[in-house]
């Protein structure tokens, strides 16, 4: 007598019924930590794209002087090379991320893992990650005032396409620095400058662009008296004030570093920008299991 073979059912669903969890596109991913850029434990200086730290060879083209050393500064990895070098040597990890995404914003609705997504799901998936972090733009690029002597790094690393104000800073004990000329720092004072004397100010400008610190301190004790006495510390102390002062050269222009915060909400922008990444890349790799 012939038996009839039994086949135990499995859950059925159809294409159709695979969703995406609108909670899951934007939950925060535990990325490796140690991310490219700010996990160097020392100076660091972002200029048009390019990173330089300090070295102990003051013969370069461009140096930095802190209390009385003088260093030189060298360039180092890209942000290109170093999100390359971040995302390989974490691969394993990130593959994971990856999977468990996917297993999370596709199939965590439907308590199984697809067979299949067609190419119009993992568009849409694409798409919504793209949407939800509509905040990560690109960042408008601003030129700094240099001699043009380092240009622009165009290197379609996330960093330098996505991270906002960061053609000319400094970085140094988890704090940001923006870079200002000599002439845009006296800007800050102009209002210090005696209007009976009108000349003065345009004056002590036009000197600036290309004096030294020094020389330019000592145009400013020069014409004192036409300077509001008790503004005089505070518009020429922050250029040059003694030997023991900060003194920066670079692409042919001396800078003053202006604070402006601390490293995290910068660090937070890229982590998310990172995060975003993982989740795209995700999207467009997964052909379903």
């Amino acid at each position: 007598m012939k038996k009839n073979k039994v086949v135990e059912m499995t859950p059925m669903f159809f294409k159709d019924d695979i969703k995406i969890l609108d909670s899951e596109l934007v939950a925060p991913l535990a990325i490796p930590p140690s991310i490219p850029i700010f996990s160097r434990d020392e100076l660091l200086i972002l200029y048009n794209g390019h990173i330089f730290v300090a070295i102990h060879d003051s013969k370069q083209q461009h140096t930095i002087k802190v209390y009385t050393q003088t260093y030189g500064l060298q360039e180092i990895p890209t942000p290109k090379e170093q999100e390359q070098k971040y995302f390989s040597d974490n691969k394993t990890l990130i593959d994971k991320l990856k999977s468990d995404f996917i297993g999370r914003v596709i199939s965590g609705n439907t308590g199984i893992n697809p067979i299949d997504i067609s190419d119009s799901l993992r568009s849409e998936l694409t798409e919504r990650v793209t949407k939800e972090y509509s905040l990560c733009t690109k960042a408008e690029y601003v030129a700094p005032p240099g001699k043009g002597i380092i240009t622009w790094n165009d290197d379609s690393s996330i960093f330098n396409s996505y991270v906002p104000q960061c053609e000319r800073m400094l970085i140094l004990d988890k704090k940001l620095y923006t870079l200002a000329t000599i002439p845009e720092y006296l800007d800050i004072f102009k209002g210090a400058f005696n209007p009976k004397f009108p000349n003065v100010y345009k004056e002590c400008r036009d000197f600036a662009a290309s004096g030294s610190p020094e020389e330019v301190s000592y145009f400013i004790d020069e014409h004192r008296d036409k300077i509001y006495y008790e503004a005089v510390p505070a518009a020429k102390n922050k250029i040059w004030h003694s030997h023991r002062s900060f003194k920066l050269f670079l692409d042919g222009v001396y800078w003053i570093p202006m604070y402006k915060e601390k490293t995290d909400g910068l660090i937070s922008i890229y982590l998310k920008l990172l995060e975003r990444q993982i989740k795209m890349d995700a999207s467009s790799e997964y052909h379903g299991n």
